[in-house]
């Protein structure tokens, strides 16, 4: 499989570093509930378990790394902002979190008994070396586990808002080039990559997820406050096509509940793992 890269990584960096400085509260807010979904399927995916030192690659607020600690792991969290890593020991105080690249891990050989990485490889410039990476600090026989946002899965959240900007917008917007934020959002592709990378039994899932919501505005502003890509994305778009584009996640999200309890938003992950041979 080829695993797409950036043609620029340090303007991607850039963006991307410059918007996580100023979302990532916005992430935990709007996004968190889901996110922390994710985490024990993610940690079992590793074989995570007490006495063991994991590492969180992409921290973000430290989810995985707190629910490593949880399970009696010692957990170090690594993320590329300085405004990231600060939230997470603010919210997992019990956590070890420093500020690095996913690309280039400030680690020695096989100096982790597990490696995850939750909704971060879709935000660096070139995948396959953080993945590779993550290899490289893992022992002998112990296992990586990667999460992703899941793309073939009717009315998920993201695949909304990029449908209706391709109905009714322009998703050809002035953006740093980047790998393609769905490259392992299915079962097959993520697979693929690992099995590329030079991991073993390599195991890949999709786990059903669901976001609650009031409304299809709570979508835009979620996207709006939490997110880097996407949100720039609709920010390109003018305001007559943003209604129209709320028009569109209106009628999508019709049948999937009602104004008066809320929306359930189908936002499922695939999980990826491998072991180190």
């Amino acid at each position: 499989m080829a695993i797409e890269k950036s043609n620029d990584p340090t303007a991607f960096v850039d963006f991307e570093l410059t918007g996580w400085r100023e979302n990532i509260a916005g992430y935990d807010d709007a996004f968190g509930s889901v996110s922390r979904q994710t985490v024990d399927e993610t940690l079992d995916a590793a074989n995570v378990r007490a006495g063991m030192r994991v590492l969180d690659v992409c921290t973000g607020p430290g989810m995985l790394a707190e629910g490593a600690i949880n399970r009696g792991a010692e957990a170090v969290g690594l993320d590329f902002s300085d405004a990231v890593v600060a939230l997470a020991k603010t919210r997992v105080p019990a956590g070890e979190f420093r500020q690095g690249n996913a690309q280039d891990l400030p680690f020695p050989n096989e100096s982790f008994d597990a490696v995850v990485c939750g909704y971060g490889v879709m935000h660096v410039p070139e995948p396959e070396i953080a993945m590779r990476e993550m290899r490289r600090v893992v022992r002998p026989s112990g296992r990586i586990a990667i999460s992703v946002w899941d793309s073939t899965t009717p009315n998920n959240a993201f695949g909304m808002l990029y449908a209706a900007v391709s109905a009714h917008g322009s998703l050809d917007v002035p953006l740093p080039h980047g790998p393609n934020f769905f490259q392992f959002g299915n079962e097959d592709s993520m697979a693929a990559a690992l099995s590329e990378i030079g991991f073993s039994n390599v195991k890949s899932h999709v786990f059903g997820q669901v976001w609650h919501v009031k409304s299809a505005a709570e979508i835009l502003q979620a996207i709006r406050a939490g997110t880097v890509r996407a949100r720039a994305l609709l920010a390109a778009q003018s305001d007559a096509v943003v209604d129209e584009i709320l028009n569109f996640i209106e009628g999508s999200i019709s049948g999937l509940g009602d104004p008066a309890h809320g929306f359930d938003i189908p936002l499922p992950a695939v999980i990826g793992s491998g072991s180190k041979p």
